[in-house]
Parts: C-alpha cells; sequence; structure tokens
C-alpha cells in the first residue's frame, strides 16, 4: 500500500528553465547566450557542485562572478540566477493538496540553495510538505543511491510504501532500484491518471 508521494520538483510541479539567467548574464558581460551556456554548464562544474553541496552559495557567488566576469553584489547575483526560472505547472498544485488529504507528500529535488529559496516563493505549497530533501543538504544528487536513502531515512516508510515521480528516466528507475515505485512525470493528466491505475485514492 502507498503511504507517500514524493515528487521531484523541475519539471514536475514546476516547469524550469536557465534561458532567462544565461540572457540576463549575457546582457552584463557582454558574452553571447551561447557563450555564456558553454562558460558555466560546458567548461565547468559549478553548477553540479553547488548542487551536491561541495560549495556553499558565498563560493558560489565568488567564483560564478570570475567566471562570467560579473560585478554584482551577492543579492543581485542570487536573484539573476534564480528568479523567473520556475513556472507552476497547470493542475499540480490543486493534485497535491488532494492527495495530502490521504497521503504523506515530500520533496526529493536536485537543486542548490539559492534556487531552493525561490521554490517557496513561486509554489509556497511545498512548505506544507512533510518531508524535503535536497541534493545540496543530502550531499549527492540523483541518480546516487545517497539522496534516495535521506528520502527513504525522512519517511521513515519501507521503500514499497513510496512513490517517486520524476521526469527524468533515469532517476525514475533509480528509485526503483532502491525498492520505490516510481512514475516518469510527462503531464498533469497523465500523472493523475497513474496513481489512479496504481490504486491512489485522490479525492
Amino acid at each position: 500500500m502507498i503511504k507517500k508521494i514524493i515528487f521531484d520538483f523541475g519539471n514536475v510541479i514546476c516547469y524550469f528553465t536557465n534561458d532567462i539567467l544565461i540572457r540576463r548574464i549575457s546582457c552584463l558581460n557582454g558574452k553571447t547566450e551561447k557563450e555564456v551556456f558553454e562558460t558555466i554548464y560546458k567548461k565547468s562544474d559549478i553548477t553540479k557542485r553547488l548542487e551536491s553541496g561541495t560549495i556553499n552559495s558565498e563560493e558560489f557567488y565568488k567564483e560564478l562572478s570570475v567566471l562570467c566576469g560579473l560585478n554584482v553584489s551577492y543579492e543581485e547575483l542570487k536573484e539573476i540566477f534564480s528568479k523567473d526560472k520556475f513556472t507552476p505547472i497547470e493542475g499540480m498544485n490543486d493534485l497535491i493538496k488532494s492527495l495530502k488529504k490521504r497521503y504523506k507528500i515530500g520533496l526529493l529535488s536536485n537543486t542548490g540553495p539559492w534556487d531552493y529559496d525561490y521554490i517557496f516563493k513561486i509554489a509556497p505549497i511545498v512548505k506544507t510538505f512533510d518531508t524535503i530533501t535536497t541534493s545540496f543538504e543530502a550531499g549527492a544528487m540523483k541518480p546516487s543511491p545517497i539522496i534516495f536513502e535521506d528520502a527513504l531515512k525522512k519517511s521513515q516508510l519501507k521503500p514499497e510504501e513510496c512513490l517517486y515521480t520524476d521526469d527524468i528516466a533515469d532517476y525514475v528507475e533509480a528509485a526503483k532500484r532502491m525498492g520505490m515505485n516510481a512514475i516518469q512525470f510527462t503531464t498533469t493528466e497523465k500523472f493523475r491518471n497513474d496513481l489512479v491505475d496504481l490504486g491512489v485514492i485522490i479525492e
């Protein structure tokens, strides 16, 4: 019997894009958007180190400023990095509210502290979740078993009593290897139907 439903955040609860961030930095440093993208995501592992907890927010700020040739304050760069990155997926907020009437709800997300702060602004329902596991706090990113173990430990439930949903197939398979039920997320409607097929009651 499923007792808890655990959600990824990006492209599950909210759509996610880095396009706005890249455009903003391009306007500041005069580089093309392609150059900015390659600098941050191809030639550097800075975002992965932030999301895995290897570096903290202050270290990230200093390194990103040098990497992109920026001269802005900590708070300005934090806003440039995270603001408008997320857009709520239609129907998910109401679906989560319905599920919360009968089930425990959790979050399991690869994210860094800056984006994590904005998660609560764009999707305040996350504040009501029973458990939250983030990669930067767990010290590991999906598909590492470590982050799933953290989520299961906080849940205090057997893996088979938990259901996880993620838009990335590899992460769905990683959850299954841990013994969890898992569904790849594509649309709200399909996810709702998949839940019903598994016997989840939606009020």
